[in-house]
């Protein structure tokens, strides 16, 4: 499908851009807030997340889970009982009966940064992505826009949320074009350029040039490669179990009270797995520091991944909403140092770090569907040498075979 790019729209995308860079400051900061306010922290101290999370007491942990259970029951009882009903944007992108409703699509948005910000497990990347296109919609509605340009537009607010909040213009591009749009003409392709190239220079004229992960580059030799290409069919057979777990999950009635208290015991629980493994509360990005730059032994990595395992399935049955994207690399990046660390007890040492970053963008890829991303979204973040996409390409040849055939498998009819 071409889009038609004319003054209108090519205006739209600058003004859209902007905004997300803005939305992206905006929510930054307020993250930023209520973490050192949750866990205690000087509020005039700039203190990574991890670090507040280790240094806070057991019992404050366990307080601000519980709080954060409380205000996350309360608001999504609140926003499934007397709001309009929610549209995620994948279905406001591809239908066009589908609205975003703003004061919800809002309000849904800033719960999900203050839960993340008071230790909720689940990513924040979807509440910058809603609220940059429930801002684009209004503007969509006011000036008027035909089905694909309302497509292409919101499409690109989505991505310019991404691209502000993790500063990733690249793998923003990417992302609206391979998971909302699915189209790869020259129209689409100026227009992500434009929108994520917008926002991100809007947030870093805020924030400056924040890098997520600053990794030291390791190089790799053969012993690495082989690594990567046995890892890929143990990463492949873990996402099929973590979608498989997530999908188990018990329905429960989200616009009834009950939700509340579901709420309070299941965050309690995670405040409770945080006393031990303080690093799995946020979205992940605390445990990532740990794994990308080796701080840590195998028995506390295995640890580690299952406690982040059990936090985002609580999360999830505790009706709170998030991002899969950190939490997804943080799974992996664990899995990938853990199958390093015993592959060092038998084979020639290789980096531990490096294995954790290509399995955490192999484990995010084939969760989120999302291949191309999440390769050239690790190493933006982490701004590591881009000699790492062979192996991360080699991992993916056979993790992916291993994920889908373990599907197909499973999706037979059995035998009478």
């Amino acid at each position: 499908m071409t889009y038609n790019l004319n003054l209108k729209t090519l205006f739209s995308l600058f003004l859209i851009g902007m905004i997300g860079g803005c939305v992206g400051i905006g929510l930054t900061l307020l993250i930023h807030f209520l973490q050192h306010l949750a866990f205690n922290a000087p509020l005039d101290a700039i203190i990574p997340f991890r670090v507040m999370v280790e240094e806070a007491s057991p019992l404050r942990r366990v307080l601000a889970l519980l709080a954060c259970g409380l205000i996350g029951g309360v608001g999504w009882f609140y926003i499934h009982r007397y709001g309009q009903p929610l549209v995620d944007i994948k279905t406001a992108v591809q239908n066009k009966d589908k609205n975003l409703p703003f004061l919800t699509t809002f309000f849904h948005s800033l719960l999900q940064i203050i839960t993340v910000a008071m230790g909720s497990p689940l990513g924040r990347e979807v509440a910058p992505r809603e609220m940059t296109a429930a801002f684009a919609n209004q503007w969509i509605n006011f000036i008027q826009f035909s089905d694909e340009e309302r497509k292409l537009l919101l499409a690109c607010a989505s991505g310019a949320g991404l691209a502000a909040v993790y500063n990733v213009p690249l793998a923003a591009m990417i992302f609206i074009l391979e998971t909302l749009l699915l189209s790869w003409n020259l129209s689409s392709i100026i227009a992500v350029f434009i929108c994520c190239s917008t926002a991100v220079f809007t947030m870093r004229l805020g924030l400056g040039d924040l890098v997520q992960y600053p990794i030291d580059y390791s190089k790799f030799n053969n012993d690495f490669i082989i690594w990567a290409i046995i890892a890929g069919p143990i990463i492949g057979i873990m996402v099929w179990l973590f979608d498989k777990t997530t999908q188990s999950l018990p329905k429960l009635p989200k616009s009834k009270p009950i939700m509340i208290l579901i709420s309070i015991f299941c965050f309690g629980m995670i405040g409770a797995l945080s006393i031990q493994y303080p690093e799995i509360l946020g979205n992940g990005k605390a445990a990532n520091q740990l794994t990308f730059t080796s701080e840590i032994n195998l028995h506390y990595a295995v640890g580690l991944f299952i406690s982040k395992w059990g936090a985002v399935l609580l999360a999830m049955v505790a009706g709170a909403y998030g991002g899969r994207i950190t939490p997804s690399m943080m799974l992996g990046g664990a899995l990938g140092f853990i199958t390093a660390y015993c592959w060092n007890m038998v084979f020639p040492v290789i980096p531990l770090s490096s294995a954790a970053i290509i399995a955490a963008a192999v484990f995010l890829g084939i969760a989120q569907k999302m291949p191309l991303t999440s390769a050239i979204f690790m190493l933006e973040l982490s701004r590591f040498s881009p000699a790492y996409f062979y192996p991360i390409c080699l991992c993916f040849a056979t993790a992916m075979p291993t994920y889908y055939a373990i599907q197909q498998y499973m999706m037979k009819p059995s035998s009478p």
